[in-house]
């Protein structure tokens, strides 16, 4: 079965998923596109009383159930991946395309993985009627990583990820903020063995990280893997060498460390290049970029995490060349991830939403 938009109203928005940090950020986002959808739902598994504002109408957040996809054109995701596995088919049994924000799906062949604005076309070639985005630190880098590639063909790639507490959730976030009230006051905290992890031992809100976050950074971020990598850095390669559709014999080397930074994550790029690389070329690419914004440190202007909280743009600097090196080029990246993923996941739909509309004219005409 295939939903249909209606003539007058457009076709029909769910976002699953309906509540946290995401959720609002797709609702920001929301609020500063083109309306073009007629009716939005929002659903969540469980019974819930939250409500989310949304075009600015407070809006209930309804109990998913197996009838909520009908006369859904394109469905929203952001569940676990066990929730996932299980309502995501019957979405596309029920006529949606699902974009699915989570991890889910990212690595499977016949799914694509989309970036809006670098491989858009692959909306359309939809085998299982499901759409797949990258995870919060390939949308860190992936645009500043494209200029490259495009310009000049990525060969060898290292990546090193500054990643803040709002990798582990709201829980890392709260976990954080407890730590740095606590060591705060502490004027000689930090110098001695073992007196941060001490100071924080006893907080009431658990810790997700395996170390503490205040006044520290962790150089460890995931899952351990067989091969030293963790699970995430695991990820972050896979995903960019599909979404670049990198060969295999192109490395892609990422390293993740937690740092005490509440929600937006850097990354400090390093790559080598098929075609000699200048820095004023680089520059100039990442101006011309529409997804981009160019800090010059010579003006004063640096990246930083604090700056790009909130913002759809991602803030790249630090661009410099290593000495001799004609084939290498360094960057520095810092983004708001959250809100990245949020409007990536609204430009996929409206894709989608206006292949819908496209067929339906067809047929009204």
């Amino acid at each position: 079965m295939t939903a249909s938009p209606s003539p007058t109203t457009g076709p029909t928005l769910a976002l699953v998923g309906a509540t946290g940090r995401f959720a609002q950020a797709i609702a920001a986002a929301l609020a500063l596109r083109d309306d073009s959808w007629g009716e939005i739902r929002l659903y969540t598994p469980g019974v819930s009383t939250r409500t989310l504002t949304v075009r600015g109408r407070e809006q209930p957040v309804e109990t998913l159930r197996e009838d909520s996809f009908g006369g859904v054109d394109v469905a929203l995701f952001n569940l676990s991946s066990d929730q996932t596995r299980e309502w995501a088919p019957r979405a596309v049994a029920a006529g949606a395309v699902v974009v699915d924000a989570s991890s889910t799906h990212r690595g499977d062949d016949d799914v694509p993985l989309v970036v809006p604005g670098i491989n858009s076309e692959l909306v359309a070639h939809r085998p299982r009627g499901i759409v797949a985005l990258p995870g919060p630190v390939t949308w860190g880098l992936i645009d500043a990583a494209h200029v490259l590639h495009q310009g000049w063909e990525l060969q060898h790639l290292v990546v090193t990820g500054l990643i803040a507490a709002v990798s582990a959730s709201d829980r890392g976030v709260a976990r954080l903020r407890e730590e740095l009230h606590t060591v705060a006051s502490e004027p000689t905290i930090g110098q001695h063995p073992g007196d941060v992890r001490g100071a924080v031992s006893d907080l009431p809100v658990a810790s997700p990280f395996p170390a503490p976050l205040a006044l520290n950074v962790i150089p460890w971020v995931g899952q351990p893997t067989d091969d030293g990598f963790t699970s995430a850095e695991r990820a972050v390669d896979q995903e960019v060498r599909k979404v670049l559709d990198l060969a295999d014999t192109v490395p892609v080397v990422v390293t993740l460390v937690q740092v005490p930074v509440v929600l937006a994550h850097s990354m400090a790029l390093h790559a080598r290049c098929a075609r000699p690389v200048s820095t004023d070329k680089i520059r100039a690419a990442c101006v011309a970029a529409p997804s981009l914004v160019h800090l010059d440190e010579r003006t004063g202007e640096v990246p930083t995490p604090v700056d790009s909280v909130g913002i759809d743009p991602r803030f790249v600097g630090r661009i410099r060349q290593p000495k001799g090196a004609g084939h290498h080029i360094d960057m520095f990246v810092s983004a708001d991830t959250t809100r990245r993923g949020a409007t990536a996941m609204l430009a996929v739909a409206e894709l989608i939403g206006h292949e819908r509309r496209e067929g339906m004219s067809a047929q009204w005409t």
